[in-house]
């Protein structure tokens, strides 16, 4: 870590204001590209990585405790990610993959095999059925339909799955008519 960081981190974390104030714009110069680097590998877009470091700087203002013992530019990039930017990024994901989202009501008219198979059963036995279906398939398509359920973008899940957004994609597909076939099942045993 160089230097000039190393002194406004130490000037950032002071009780005085006033040396917190004079620390605060050196560290935003030694910091900004690391950080929008880092923020635009998630997110792709310019002006939300500039928003989202904002409310960052902002926060890391208001609160620089955490940034105390900080002796590495890798430690400050993941101290700065995990206690500043992880829950704006969760929420700027949402707001731009809000078309993406996938509740329940939707991944059972997408598996349903036919229209009339699902006029046939009453919701309590789709969604019996669904959960069975869930339970039966692999951990990690599971895992992928759940964080898809839950709003997150095809990146997000890569990153939570440690693989790439194409391979995620794929396993989505496969998991879909997985569902489908085995919902089909179902209905051709009832």
């Amino acid at each position: 870590m160089n230097r000039r960081l190393r002194n406004a981190l130490k000037g950032l974390t002071a009780p005085d204001a006033e040396r917190r104030r004079r620390a605060m714009e050196p560290f935003v110069r030694a910091t900004f590209d690391s950080f929008i680097r880092y923020l635009y590998r998630y997110l792709g877009n310019e002006v939300e990585c500039e928003d989202v470091l904002e409310d960052v700087y902002a926060d890391i203002w208001e609160n620089p405790e955490r940034l105390a013992n900080i002796t590495s530019e890798r430690k400050l990039l993941r101290t700065v990610y995990l206690y500043y930017m992880r829950k704006r990024l969760r929420r700027v994901y949402r707001r731009m993959n809000r078309h993406l989202f996938l509740p329940q009501k939707d991944l059972e008219s997408l598996v349903a095999p036919e229209l009339g198979s699902l006029e046939t059963l009453s919701q309590a036995e789709l969604e019996q059925a669904l959960g069975r279906a869930l339970g039966r398939l692999k951990a990690r398509e599971r895992r992928a339909i759940e964080l898809w359920m839950d709003g997150f973008s095809s990146r997000a899940i890569a990153n939570e799955l440690k693989t790439t957004v194409g391979a995620v994609k794929m396993l989505k597909f496969r998991t879909i008519l997985k569902l489908k076939k085995m919902m089909s099942e179902y209905c051709h045993d009832q």
